[in-house]
């Protein structure tokens, strides 16, 4: 892979300026939309919390932002400094932070409502009801592709920012945000498509990156970048910005609700070092660094801090964050080869003092946090919500738009559907066979749903079903 093809500005769909103003910008394009302002009512932790300290989805997209630019400037500078290639004598740092900053920003942007619990709730929904949907006399499931079926089975918030990056209209244009080749690379975590996910996945992707309804645009991100199937390199700074940011927020903000304690937090850095595998010299960097924390604590317990626990954490997250960077920042130059040849496969926190204060710190949040009652509960709501919308709206597009004869209650249900997903239905079915079409509707009200805010979600829940 080569930066002059990878930090490509060119677009999918080249359009002109209008009042002066450069619609190919991919920053302001993305601050100003609908979408990221919706990440305000997105949980990014706890859904439905009243509580205006702990993260949104739209607060973590901006410290991931942050967070991506510097390591992306870390790491250029770390790059040239080793001078492994040319390129980096004859550019700016700017052409690697930019692309982060912007790709930190949606990275998130096709989370449905209620987190990640939300993402599971769609699979779970369609391996569970599918089989039992009917067009006419015929199965859903005998009608849709593999692919089709497969992008169903294992929704993804991933390959949903590429399509709703993609096809949602914005500002009256129908080729989505159209943002650059460069940016869409970055946040293609999986480059794989769910056809391939369990039967040709020669690098054990987890997840997928992209639906049978975006293979043309991603066979162009590929394409004009030179992926050639591989990671984009920045994709891998993209995701040790995701962890730093969330990893070292979610302590923060389950301290805030009462989650963990500080006591639980030493306790759980503790077992860690006791635990611990690695090398002399990580064991006495993490050994450092937990005494940092405690440090911090007890300078706020002498200045009688009203909640000094929670105040040496915030400060010790600032800390720790400059390290993360740094780690993440020197093993991107380390296999820098590897990465540039597609071959690297991993993380870039594996064996450094931040691997193991991430691992601490997941370990924690998998025991306590992620299985508390106060975000469970809410979860479960968040599930019965969803699965209620889905039973409701699902059947009724099923037959939207055909020649079938739709009952009066179908007909009335498909009115209360947003237009705006409608409309992006419409231009995206114009020339597409019967059986693609319905694919596309499903894909509709999915769309709609997992487009659906916290709150927004919750108010029609009550309103349909209260």
């Amino acid at each position: 892979m080569e930066w002059k093809t990878l930090l490509s500005k060119n677009h999918f769909v080249e359009t002109e300026q209008e009042g002066g103003i450069a619609y190919r910008n991919d920053y302001d394009t993305i601050i100003c939309s609908t979408l990221f302002r919706r990440l305000q009512d997105k949980a990014q932790v706890f859904p439905l919390d009243d509580d205006d300290y702990v993260r949104t989805r739209l607060t973590h997209s901006l410290e991931v932002s942050a967070i991506g630019k510097k390591l992306g400037e870390y790491a250029f500078a770390k790059v040239k400094e080793c001078k492994q290639e040319q390129w980096f004598e004859e550019h700016s740092e700017k052409e690697l932070s930019e692309v982060l900053l912007c790709a930190g920003l949606v990275h998130d942007i096709g989370n449905p409502p209620f987190g990640h619990f939300g993402e599971y709730t769609i699979r779970e929904w369609f391996q569970t009801n599918l089989e039992g949907l009917t067009l006419g006399d015929r199965k859903v499931t005998e009608i849709l592709s593999n692919w089709q079926l497969q992008d169903l089975y294992t929704f993804e918030g991933n390959a949903q920012s590429i399509r709703l990056l993609s096809k949602t209209p914005y500002l009256g244009k129908e080729n989505g945000f159209n943002l650059s080749y460069s940016v869409l690379g970055t946040i293609i975590k999986y480059p794989i498509s769910s056809d391939k996910l369990r039967n040709c996945n020669p690098n054990h992707y987890k997840k997928i990156g992209y639906n049978f309804s975006e293979k043309e645009l991603f066979d162009a991100v590929n394409r004009e970048t030179g992926m050639n199937g591989c990671r984009h390199p920045l994709s891998y700074l993209l995701e040790a910005a995701d962890d730093i940011a969330y990893r070292t927020s979610d302590l923060e903000d389950a301290m805030v609700k009462k989650v963990i304690s500080f006591e639980q937090v030493m306790d759980t850095f503790e077992r860690c070092l006791r635990s611990f595998e690695g090398d002399a010299q990580n064991r006495q960097e993490v050994c450092q660094c937990i005494h940092k924390l405690t440090e911090m604590f007890q300078e706020e317990v002498t200045k009688n801090t009203k909640k000094p626990g929670l105040a040496a954490v915030q400060r010790w997250n600032q800390y720790i964050q400059g390290m993360m960077i740094r780690d993440a920042g020197q093993t991107f130059v380390k296999n820098y080869s590897q990465i540039m040849q597609g071959d690297f496969d991993g993380d870039l926190f594996h064996d450094t003092v931040s691997g193991y204060i991430i691992k601490a710190v997941s370990d924690l949040s998998e025991r306590k946090i992620y299985t508390s009652s106060v975000k469970t509960r809410r979860e479960l709501f968040g599930r019965r919500v969803i699965n209620s919308l889905l039973d409701q709206f699902m059947p009724a597009a099923i037959g939207y738009d055909t020649n079938g004869k739709s009952s009066y209650i179908d007909r009335r249900i498909m009115d209360t559907v947003s237009e705006f997903y409608k409309s992006m239905y419409r231009n995206q079915s114009v020339g597409k066979s019967e059986d693609e079409k319905l694919y596309l509707r499903i894909l509709m009200i999915t769309d709609y749903i997992s487009g659906m805010t916290d709150n927004y979600a919750k108010r029609l829940y009550e309103e349909l079903f209260a």
